[in-house]
């Protein structure tokens, strides 16, 4: 199974309860549909394509420091797991989660406040680490599916590496969850149903470009949960009709955390039906370690776990 990452953010709140969703033809069994972005069913307009601006910095990418007329301040590092790097005469610089421009302006920065006079610094990635898309919900294969920086790689593109929809999709009211920055999310709404009609037409770019990171999610009337970030195997778990699945359990299902988690900063990721999004935290180690069970939360259809990795979000 594919590793995934990070976080989903679902739909902004609504002034009160949602109206009925518009299925599409034939009847569908399975619990009830979370409803989706303003919570009345209704179609977001086509996105305008964006490029992808230049990939942030993760760890296991290796970067090239140098400073004009400087040699003893050239430096060739692999961003290590914690993401900040060490760098002469200032110390720990934070890579992981910016761009190598970022990165370039605060070396320059502090070598001038201190050290140098307009020091010309210039930061290159020599090589980049894998960077993944990932497809959640009605696709036949959800997982995460690799891209490389500066190549493109569209929404139906990912849909068929997961080996296309389910017959239980809703693609009329796809979400992408997309990074902005370190802390920033922007979420993306589509009718793929619009995507290929368009296409059909004979306007190509209608197939929206991803980027590194982005995750989709397409709605599925199945009653199913997520686990990703730094389980040993993420993916979906099916959340019982009338019986309990909770966090605990679910990361069990998951084959557990690795060892790079941060089991206390779990977050479940929630859309209600009344459209409102919520974070809620978990302390994995007060349940097992101090036998808090009434912090276990109870997940519902549509939840996603979210177990992060230490010293990098």
């Amino acid at each position: 199974m594919k590793r995934l990452l990070p976080v989903l953010l679902l739909a902004a709140s609504c002034g009160g309860p949602p109206e009925p969703v518009r299925r599409p033809e034939g009847d569908l069994p399975g619990p009830t549909f979370f409803p989706l972005p303003g919570g009345n069913g209704e179609k977001a307009a086509l996105p305008t394509n964006v490029p992808a601006p230049d990939p942030l910095l993760v760890a296991g990418d290796l970067l090239h420091v140098s400073v004009f007329r400087q040699p003893d301040l050239e430096l060739e590092v692999r961003i290590p797991q914690e993401g900040t790097v060490s760098y002469p005469l200032i110390g720990a610089v934070q890579a992981a989660g910016r761009t190598a421009g970022q990165v370039e302006r605060t070396i320059k920065e502090r070598l001038a406040q201190d050290f140098l006079q307009d020091p010309q610094v210039t930061v290159t990635v020599k090589e980049y680490a894998k960077r993944r898309v990932f497809v959640i919900g009605g696709v036949t294969k959800p997982g995460s599916y690799e891209i490389f920086p500066h190549q493109r790689l569209t929404i139906l593109q990912a849909v068929a590496a997961a080996e296309g929809f389910t017959d239980r999709a809703y693609k009329e009211y796809v979400q992408i969850v997309r990074r902005r920055g370190r802390a920033e999310r922007e979420v993306i709404r589509l009718s793929l149903v619009d995507v290929e009609r368009m296409i059909a037409r004979g306007n190509p770019e209608a197939d929206l470009e991803l980027w590194p990171d982005d995750l989709v999610v397409i709605p599925s009337a199945l009653r199913t949960a997520y686990v990703i970030g730094a389980v040993n195997k993420p993916g979906q778990v099916e959340v019982p009709n009338g019986a309990r699945m909770t966090v605990s359990m679910a990361v069990s299902n998951a084959g557990s955390w690795t060892k790079f988690a941060s089991t206390s900063r779990v977050q479940v990721l929630r859309q209600t039906p009344t459209g409102e999004q919520q974070k809620l935290a978990v302390d994995l180690n007060a349940v097992l370690d101090y036998g808090r069970l009434d912090l276990d939360l109870d997940l519902q259809p549509g939840d996603v776990v979210w177990v992060p990795e230490r010293g990098i979000f």
